[in-house]
């Protein structure tokens, strides 16, 4: 659902026009005012007036006025949790965070609570739109929980705001941190803000070939190997289908990913990368170091290390792989849930899981030597091609994928 989400958001803004131009002369005049009038308290009213104007074409008015409801409520609860550190506060905030997010997304969830919710989530007042929520979920997490830690440099309401919403990476991303993003809107060191300029307009251009001209050109036969039946047969189109979806899913997503970091260096914000060639790695550990990197490095932060923690409070706690292997699975549980709400997500989930604690495994204990050109590359191609057997699952809902196993096997 989150990538579906994420193409819905690219294809409005390459054909809305109005957005397009809208965006273009924001970016302009923040730029203008940025480098000429050096203030920072005028950067983050700006910012908040572009915000607005430009989700305004994206999502429904109603939607983000009740995100900004949300949004007080979660500063609220930061700003309790810096003052106090109160860990049923945190506990409490977390949890009505993810309910309300689940009760949203989820329609398992949407069943069990029955008609009178989904009534109330299509016609009354909680009928906010799914895009870019997720993305949402993540921030505020990240506020509350850095906020009880102490560690923020900011608890300017209107930095917060603009974190929430900032809107090149509003609906997929990059996920920063409100440190960084507080650094950043707030220097005015105009000369190394030009030579962003320069940088972003770069980016831009090279996400707009990856998304406008290659990805028309591979799509329609990645994400559906029955285009290439006639031609290759059953093996040889769901293998090709599955290596042509791990080229685009990558080329499509970190082609958006350049252009919101593009649209961000023009306005001075060095946005973290989300890519750093993943299918180069060698290994499944290493895939998750450069694939989504900024997700990924969420995970780890804000699920994979509490399990660890919490597990090792427990009697497992002494059987080591056992507890690494629960924080795994637990995980990537986590992450196929977040990418969407059908049981194939959840499959692709715990299919990274299992080949991470089988890695784990493997690794546990050794030191490897320097790896030879042969062995590296082996890693690579093994690698990829676990990585490529993966967004089978996440492509296909379950029902298409026992077609297909039927159309191999049987």
């Amino acid at each position: 659902m989150i990538y579906f989400l994420f193409s819905i958001a690219k294809i409005m803004l390459f054909t809305n026009y109005t957005l397009f131009f809208t965006i273009l002369l924001f970016v302009l005049l923040f730029m203008l005012c940025r480098w000429t009038f050096k203030k920072c308290w005028l950067n983050n009213v700006l910012l908040v007036g572009g915000n607005i104007l430009i989700l305004t074409h994206i999502v429904s008015s109603k939607s983000l006025f009740l995100v900004f409801l949300l949004a007080v409520l979660s500063y609220s609860a930061g700003w309790l949790l810096q003052r106090k550190k109160q860990g049923w506060v945190l506990s409490l905030s977390l949890l009505l965070l993810i309910v309300l997010f689940a009760v949203r997304i989820y329609p398992l969830v949407q069943m069990w609570l029955g008609d009178w919710w989904t009534d109330m989530i299509s016609k009354h007042f909680l009928s906010v739109e799914k895009l870019g929520l997720s993305y949402i979920l993540f921030r505020m997490i990240h506020w509350l929980v850095e906020n009880y830690k102490g560690t923020l440099r900011t608890r300017n309401p209107l930095t917060y705001l603009n974190y929430l919403f900032f809107f090149p990476t509003f609906m997929a991303g990059p996920i920063d941190t409100l440190n960084n993003f507080h650094y950043w809107l707030n220097t005015t060191h105009v000369r190394f803000n030009r030579r962003m300029l320069l940088a972003g307009v770069g980016r831009i251009f090279i996400g707009a070939v990856k998304v406008l001209l290659i990805v028309p050109l591979i799509k329609p036969y990645a994400v559906d190997y029955k285009m290439l039946l006639p031609q290759l047969g059953p093996w040889g189109a769901v293998v090709s289908a599955a290596l042509l979806y791990s080229l685009y899913i990558y080329i499509d997503f970190s082609g958006y990913c350049d252009m919101a970091i593009g649209m961000a260096y023009m306005m001075g914000i060095r946005t973290p990368e989300n890519f750093n060639n993943p299918y180069f790695s060698t290994n499944i550990s290493e895939f998750w170091k450069r694939w989504h990197i900024t997700f990924s490095t969420f995970l780890r932060i804000y699920v994979f290390k509490p399990v660890i923690s919490l597990l090792n409070r427990l009697p497992i706690a002494k059987y080591r792989m056992v507890v690494s292997v629960t924080a795994y699975m637990l995980t990537f549980f986590v992450c196929g849930l977040w990418h969407g709400s059908t049981l194939n997500f959840v499959i692709w989930g715990l299919w990274h899981g299992i080949g991470l604690s089988v890695y784990k495994l493997f690794t546990y204990g050794k030191s490897f030597k320097e790896a030879t050109v042969l062995r590296r590359v082996a890693g690579i191609c093994g690698t990829f091609l676990f990585v490529t057997v993966g967004w089978i699952f996440f492509n296909y809902p379950v029902d298409k994928l026992l077609i297909m196993f039927k159309l191999l096997f049987l």
